[in-house]
């Protein structure tokens, strides 16, 4: 079957003029890498494509990916408006425009004659793309303004998903969906490496291996498999630095992360029933370790590395407004904007981020109290 799809997704690519490729708002690692992978790969093709991810910001640890600085945080231009004047009758002496407030009025003198409403005609132009890539995804809704404001480019143009995650919804009309890969980066690997011409160069492998190197913790989780293995050693063999990816991705964290780092870990609890990790953080953690919220990336893969076998892990911290932000991720087939619906979550089916108007130890009491109740029948 993966044989039979990457055939037919050859032949799209081949079709294709233009490309848009993206992933998850709520980006990952993975997510960033296979992208990166895919559009370095479409470029070695001689395919004009383009990244966009929702409001992306680059995390500092993934900024040595080669031509990271490509990706774009919004759409622009998906579509021209068309006026269309007949002037075959009339000519044209002048024209000109002008805007007034919220109106565009637009001024056009003939040069005999005059203009009736019938010479008049509008139209909208084709979709500046003509197939669009999504990689690490598991819904569309996960894509953000993306998708939200521009639905009928998803509607209307053939989308190929590129994915690993059980929980993905199968809404291409492409799915190369393995359940049994590491990460979507060893997906891309095996779509590629498949190719009738041999493409994969160490650029292309630098990408693959950073995002099954952040997929799997460094191959410390248990959806590391010998395939997983495999694909490392042959894009090391290509040319991937591992020990570059590691030092870059886990070992350039400054001594204020760090701190904020142990002293979450050293409150970390585990619930074999439900394989459930969380831990919190108070204000006072960020001011004793002289640390903010954006030291907190990465935060939840690094929890995952700790309890492999965990399906849920949750992070709860203080602001100092007295709310409390609540992060969670699922690595089963739970979906967590439907799990935690109640709390209004935001984000995608396997990673969310909430809000409650209440203090710490109230809002980890609510959530865990809740998903004891809940967590059971669905996990």
């Amino acid at each position: 079957m993966a044989r039979e799809t990457n055939l037919q997704i050859k032949e799209l690519l081949e079709k294709s003029k233009k490309i848009l490729l993206t992933t998850s708002k709520q980006t990952t690692g993975d997510g960033l890498a296979s992208s990166l992978a895919m559009f370095l790969f479409l470029k070695k093709i001689n395919k004009n494509c383009e990244i966009i991810i929702d409001d992306f910001i680059l995390p500092q640890e993934y900024s040595f990916l080669p031509q990271v600085e490509e990706i774009k945080k919004e759409a622009a231009r998906l579509k021209k408006f068309i006026i269309n004047l007949n002037i075959a009758q009339t000519g044209i002496e002048e024209l000109s425009y002008d805007v007034d407030g919220q109106n565009l009025k637009i001024f056009v003198s003939p040069k005999q004659g005059v203009f009736t409403p019938e010479d008049l005609k509008f139209a909208t132009s084709e979709f500046t793309y003509d197939l669009i890539i999504v990689l690490g995804t598991p819904d569309l809704e996960s894509l953000g303004k993306l998708y939200d404001h521009h639905r009928d480019l998803f509607y209307q143009l053939p989308v190929i998903n590129i994915d690993h995650q059980p929980a993905n919804e199968q809404y291409g009309h492409l799915n190369l969906v393995d359940i049994t890969a590491a990460s979507s980066s060893e997906v891309v690997y095996s779509l590629i490496n498949d190719w009738p011409e041999k493409l994969l160069d160490e650029k292309i492998a630098t990408c693959l291996l950073t995002g099954l190197i952040s997929a799997t913790q460094g191959f410390r989780t248990a959806k590391v498999t010998p395939q997983s293995l495999v694909a490392a050693g042959e894009l090391m063999k290509l040319g991937a630095n591992r020990q570059n990816i590691v030092n870059q991705l886990y070992q350039t964290k400054t001594i204020d992360a760090l701190k904020l780092w142990g002293r979450l870990l050293s409150r970390l609890q585990y619930d074999p029933r439900l394989k459930l990790i969380h831990s919190k953080l108070n204000p006072f953690d960020f001011t004793e370790s002289n640390a903010t919220e954006k030291d907190l990336g990465n935060i939840i893969d690094e929890l995952i590395s700790h309890h492999p076998s965990a399906e849920l892990i949750i992070l709860f911290y203080q602001t100092t407004n007295g709310q409390t932000q609540v992060l969670a991720k699922s690595l089963s087939n739970a979906n967590l904007l439907s799990l935690l619906k109640p709390f209004e979550p935001r984000g995608s089916a396997q990673q969310v981020g909430l809000t409650l108007a209440k203090n710490l130890e109230d809002a980890e009491k609510e959530i865990i109290d809740f998903l004891t109740q809940q967590i059971q029948p669905i996990i």
